[in-house]
């Protein structure tokens, strides 16, 4: 085999994609400030709004949908601060931490034939199903729940441009239809977007709790008991059941122990998902 036949070779492309991680740009901070913020008890109402005051294409966002009709006080919200004590805490953290996400989820992966809106729906979906599970069964985690749960697939993001390229390179070594699982991106590239995102959550500093979950969420069972994989393993097969996958033809695949671990039965199962199908659709019509 010749040297420009081994450049092509996942071990090689996996170190290429392992360095570009020191290119990336920072992960929106926000989302940190505003997880930190939360958990600290020390931490009030304008602490949070100030996180986000300076930056006014966010105070936008996060004002238009705290005057949507989702939260109920159309028309009423005038600031951040104001909004800080209508909302409360927990609301204007969440609030924040979708609209920060949006701006790095909400575009077009051309290597993996993919819309905008396809990855944006499947994680706001995911993460929607994860902290309600995460409130019944691991209550104080919730907020971790909804980040993990938004950013589980991220790494999609960081492996696009690799995926592209390769495709150029390698088109037969494609599926001919349906979307590139966790298995083609490790046969294609030497890495898969789970074990990308973790390293790069590491690189921004994450929680290690939040680094495992996403880390896991295919595989829970190797997490050591990562309750915040468990979670966000269930919704992303709630969100993919619903039909809200990064794929139509894929097949959604609960991984065995994951309801006895979370202690739930099926027909709470079924629960969260028609919950989940709920509050997307009423977040989407408030994004709107």
């Amino acid at each position: 085999m010749n040297s420009a036949d081994e450049t092509t070779q996942p071990s090689h492309l996996k170190s290429d994609i392992l360095r570009s991680l020191v290119k990336l740009p920072p992960m929106p901070q926000i989302i940190l400030k505003a997880r930190e913020t939360m958990a600290n008890p020390n931490a009030g109402l304008r602490d949070l709004a100030r996180i986000i005051e300076n930056d006014q294409a966010l105070v936008a966002k996060v004002l238009s949908l705290a005057n949507s009709a989702y939260y109920g006080i159309s028309g009423q919200v005038s600031s951040i601060q104001h909004a800080s004590v209508l909302l409360g805490l927990k609301t204007l953290g969440t609030l924040i931490t979708m609209s920060a996400s949006s701006v790095l989820l909400n575009r077009e992966l051309k290597g993996y034939h993919l819309a905008p809106q396809a990855i944006w729906r499947h994680s706001l979906s995911s993460a929607l199903a994860a902290r309600e599970i995460a409130e019944r069964r691991f209550p104080g985690t919730e907020a971790d729940a909804f980040i993990v749960g938004l950013l589980h697939d991220a790494g999609k993001m960081i492996l696009d441009p690799f995926v592209c390229s390769r495709r150029e390179d390698k088109p037969d070594a494609f599926p001919a239809q349906g979307w590139l699982t966790e298995t083609h991106e490790i046969e294609l590239l030497g890495v898969d977007h789970a074990e990308i995102m973790a390293l790069a959550c590491r690189f921004w500093r994450f929680p290690e709790p939040q680094v495992k979950g996403i880390r896991f969420h295919h595989h829970p069972a190797q997490s050591s008991q990562s309750a915040l994989a468990y979670v966000a393993h269930l919704g992303h097969v709630l969100s993919q059941r619903a039909g809200f996958g990064c794929s139509a033809n894929a097949a959604p695949v609960l991984e065995d122990g994951v309801l006895e671990f979370l202690a739930l039965q099926p027909a709470e199962v079924d629960e969260l998902q028609h919950h989940m199908i709920q509050e997307l659709e009423r977040l989407e019509e408030a994004l709107h």
